[in-house]
């Protein structure tokens, strides 16, 4: 058995183990609830909403089953490194402990009760599963972060980069924010134990911060004949375009993250900067006279590689 396929059959029956035991679980204690039961929760911790058992039943194991199973395939599609297998692994368990909680929560509320608006009150006892969650997360995030890290071979590894008459190359590299990573799966727990107590409209401010941390939290950047094309987050938008011929050329600086304007993307009076970590960077003098900052890995090959399109284009 190799590798990935190890990899991929402990996150399956990681995904299929936690959806049985939420769905046998709630079922466990069907004769002892009310139907419908109490669903959410006010500000006070009294009930005000309720659910009928079959659809709660149905969201919290299917919504765990579609969530583990997309988590589980991003990180399948990016297994050879380790620091995907590890995010994904810090994903998935701390996923399973909240939603565990949130269902053994619902159930303990609502357990031998006549009907719904007689649920016990909840208000404290989401914060010992947001910690425990968060607890288990780190613990995932360190049992897969080890094992080979067989990320691709970059193209252009010689010590010279020389392109032929005609040869077209391409370099990909990216870079990613812990920060704003962990940031965005804290502000959705919050989101999540929100929606417990609060109505929706007061969710969403948690949820799409949370969302949008993590939609920009990485970045991919790619060179080519175009010019230089960096793309936020798997889903791969955002996206900016810098072409070829707005480039004057290019260098390799180390910079710090309030050296050009802090974290994300930066505009200034005299350079522009996306800026997911600090430390190497690619720095594109445009043709405007601005600088563009572009926190990256191996920043010396792809500055080898514009300055090498530069010049075959300064040829033509």
């Amino acid at each position: 058995m190799t590798y990935r396929t190890r990899f991929l059959a402990v996150w399956g029956l990681w995904v299929v183990a936690v959806t049985a035991v939420l769905f046998f679980g709630i079922r466990a204690f069907r004769d002892r609830l009310p139907d419908p039961i109490a669903s959410h929760w006010g500000f006070s911790g009294a009930p005000d909403d309720s659910t009928p058992v079959a659809v709660f039943l149905i969201f919290v194991s299917v919504g765990w089953l579609v969530l583990g199973s997309a988590v589980a395939g991003y990180a399948a599609r990016g297994w050879r490194r380790r620091r995907t297998r590890a995010a994904a692994g810090a994903i998935l368990t701390a996923g399973a402990v909240f939603m565990i909680g949130l269902a053994a929560l619902t159930v303990w509320s609502n357990l031998d009760v006549a009907e719904w608006r007689q649920a016990r009150s909840m208000n404290w006892q989401m914060i010992p599963v947001l910690l425990i969650a968060a607890l288990a997360g780190r613990l995932g995030w360190f049992a897969y972060h080890r094992g080979p890290d067989e990320a691709a071979q970059d193209a252009a590894e010689g010590p010279e980069l020389a392109l032929k008459p005609g040869q077209r190359a391409v370099w990909l590299a990216s870079v990613s924010s812990r920060a704003l990573s962990a940031g965005g799966w804290l502000l959705l727990l919050v989101a999540a134990a929100t929606a417990v107590f609060q109505p929706w409209p007061i969710v969403l401010a948690p949820l799409l911060a949370g969302a949008a941390c993590l939609a920009l939290s990485s970045a991919r950047v790619q060179i080519d004949e175009r010019g230089v094309r960096v793309a936020f987050g798997p889903q791969r938008w955002p996206a900016r375009l810098i072409p070829l011929a707005k480039i004057d050329g290019v260098r390799v600086e180390t910079r710090r993250p309030l050296e050009v304007g802090g974290w994300g993307y930066r505009v200034l009076p005299s350079s522009t900067a996306i800026m997911l970590r600090g430390g190497e960077c690619l720095v594109l003098r445009l043709t405007s006279g601005r600088d563009f900052y572009i926190s990256v890995d191996h920043a010396e090959r792809g500055a080898e590689l514009v300055n090498a399109l530069i010049t075959e284009r300064s040829a033509l």
